[in-house]
């Protein structure tokens, strides 16, 4: 009950972001995870693709392809309860709309090794400062992230996503960065915020 509370809550207030605030933080956003990706050398990155209010990530993709980065982004299968990663080369032409509202790769696009992926982009409702978040319920990421152990989970978000507790489940997988428009929470810094 906590946990749908919480849901509730943080989206109520992430609705409330009006359109040019939500594309601006994604714009900053999106300029520091690249800035950090380049910096840390990642080549194979994997990135959720924004649906309603979530932090925007079409310009991420292309400054990523614009970089010449292995980019992946999921395809949801729900028949098994899983994520299938598949590259894409072309944003204009190799996304299709899911029936659940958000862009993905199309069947067309090639599966992505996960033995390969270096970096997972996840998105969240909220996110506390010990990495953990709060999804859609539906635990999508969770399980993937566990099939991916290699590589690093870090998640993007606004501000006003960031809460003190998640009350994380048994079963959750804690990200070790998170962006926001403001700064760079350091997982691995327990929490202490890195300037952008």
């Amino acid at each position: 009950m906590e946990r749908e509370r919480l849901r509730a809550e943080v989206l109520r207030q992430r609705d409330g972001l009006t359109p040019e605030v939500r594309a601006t933080f994604s714009q900053e956003i999106a300029d520091a995870v690249v800035r950090w990706i380049q910096n840390e050398g990642f080549d194979a990155v994997m990135l959720y693709l924004s649906m309603r209010s979530e932090v925007e990530t079409q310009v991420l993709l292309e400054e990523l392809l614009h970089a010449g980065k292995y980019v992946c982004a999921p395809v949801v299968d729900t028949r098994r309860n899983r994520l299938i990663p598949r590259r894409i080369q072309e944003s204009k032409t190799e996304l299709t709309r899911h029936r659940y509202g958000m862009l993905e790769p199309k069947t067309t696009c090639p599966i992505f090794p996960l033995t390969q992926l270096q970096l997972i982009i996840v998105p969240g409702i909220a996110f506390d400062c010990k990495g953990y978040r709060l999804g859609y319920g539906k635990g999508f990421y969770d399980r993937f992230l566990t099939e991916c152990p290699h590589a690093i989970p870090i998640g993007l978000a606004y501000q006003i996503q960031v809460v003190e507790d998640t009350l994380p489940q048994l079963w959750d997988v804690p990200v070790k960065h998170i962006f926001t428009e403001a700064d760079r929470i350091d997982i691995h810094s327990l929490g202490i915020n890195e300037g952008l």
